[in-house]
């Protein structure tokens, strides 16, 4: 599944955005496949019941595959979930590339997420430049200058690819209840 990325990871420092859920767990898996390097961060948010049981199974997987894992548990924000969240996110990942000298954050956004994106895009006005969607390779440049290169290697995969896939392999996940 991961064919056309291996190049581009396979000597590269790759750090995985990582949730336990359907998405990443099949990234994680198809990235131990395929002998790519990687570590993971994960942001324990804390407003599920099994948020911590998902920040513990990180580090299983990370010890069992002797993997680093980096973890941080966000603040309660009362508005703005999804913006606070996702500068906090993004926040974290990107200290985490300049401390370690990450050359790439990987991701496991797939093709529902595309889909759902043009979507929220069209039914705000967006026009055509706005609307060509997630690109599965861009360049990034923290805020005190480190390049970096965002990769979303599962864009041309659905959700129910990717769970058949952990399904199919015996794979663990977590399933967002919320």
């Amino acid at each position: 599944m991961l064919t056309a990325h291996c190049s581009l990871l396979t000597e590269k420092k790759n750090l995985l955005a990582f949730s336990a859920g359907i998405d990443s767990s099949a990234l994680f898996f198809l990235l131990l496949e395929n002998s790519i390097p990687f570590d993971i961060a994960l942001v324990n948010y804390g407003i599920r019941d099994q948020s911590d049981e998902e920040e513990a199974h990180a580090l299983v997987l990370t010890e069992k595959y002797n993997l680093k894992v980096y973890t941080i548990k966000a603040p309660k924000w009362q508005s703005h979930f999804e913006a606070n969240a996702r500068r906090f996110r993004y926040d974290f990942f990107e200290r985490l590339i300049e401390e370690h000298h990450y050359d790439n954050l990987l991701t496991a956004h797939q093709l529902n997420d595309q889909l759902e994106w043009l979507l929220m895009r069209l039914s705000k006005g967006a026009g055509l430049p706005e609307l060509l969607g997630l690109e599965e390779s861009s360049p990034r440049r923290t805020e005190n200058g480190k390049s970096y290169t965002l990769l979303r290697p599962l864009l041309g995969y659905s959700k129910e690819e990717l769970l058949a896939y952990l399904d199919r392999n015996n794979h663990p996940y977590f399933v967002d209840e919320s």
